[in-house]
């Protein structure tokens, strides 16, 4: 691994050893390079950032309190596996929210941005060749669209604080091609209704795509398919 400089002359505070563990080691957790139940060796990111144990582990720690790693006496550290009914739980709240928060915005978002998201999303080409990585990463702009979107801002910040599990989900979802261009289909949707101004509709899709998000991911992990993580079940 290459060393990572944890220190800048050009920042004003510069970032504490145990914040740089945790910064590297939650987006490698969010990314899925380390999967759920995978071991967490703390000699590695003592080398790969120059670090002595100890920040290493107060930064597991704190990612511990998060709800992405747990400690276990005798297995060691572990990416948090994943917990079926938080899944379902969380995706229940997000599409709630979600929800109420596309049908506030809907007709009150600039045709212009609307617009220049659409085109974006109809040009990519689909089937086996697609690239699933760009089309999903151009799915969250609908998402985060509705949230820049919404003046209310209790509402807007109780979505955004779902985000980084979410980031987690999208990664594993990225295993199944079927689940990406589904939700393709769904963000164009969501558009054209928030285009049209119909919050009802707006509403109706969002609760429709998140369930159909979440079956596709628990199906595709309760079944032994392409994504083959461990289970709180």
């Amino acid at each position: 691994m290459p060393r990572i400089s944890v220190k800048s002359k050009s920042t004003a505070h510069e970032e504490s050893g145990a914040d740089a563990a945790y910064r590297v080691i939650k987006e490698e957790i969010l990314s899925c390079r380390l999967r759920p139940g995978e071991v967490i060796r703390i000699e590695p990111y003592t080398r790969k950032l120059g670090l002595s144990r100890t920040p290493v582990r107060e930064a597991i720690l704190r990612l511990e309190k998060e709800g992405f790693v747990e400690v276990h006496p005798r297995l060691g550290t572990l990416v948090s596996r994943l917990d079926l009914r938080q899944i379902r739980e969380m995706y229940q709240v997000r599409s709630l929210l979600e929800g109420a928060a596309a049908r506030q915005v809907a007709g009150t978002i600039p045709a212009a941005r609307i617009a220049a998201l659409e085109e974006e999303l109809r040009s990519y080409t689909l089937g086996e060749n697609a690239d699933l990585k760009a089309i999903s990463q151009s799915g969250v702009k609908v998402h985060r669209l509705i949230v820049e979107s919404c003046e209310n801002r209790v509402l807007a910040g109780m979505i955004e604080s779902l985000h980084e599990h979410f980031r987690r989900f999208r990664s594993l979802s990225l295993e199944i091609p079927a689940k990406v261009l589904s939700s393709h289909q769904d963000h164009l949707a969501i558009l054209d209704a928030l285009k049209r101004g119909d919050g009802e509709a707006a509403e109706r899709l969002i609760h429709t795509h998140f369930e159909r998000a979440v079956r596709f991911l628990l199906d595709s992990v309760i079944s032994g398919g392409r994504v083959d993580v461990p289970l709180v079940i």
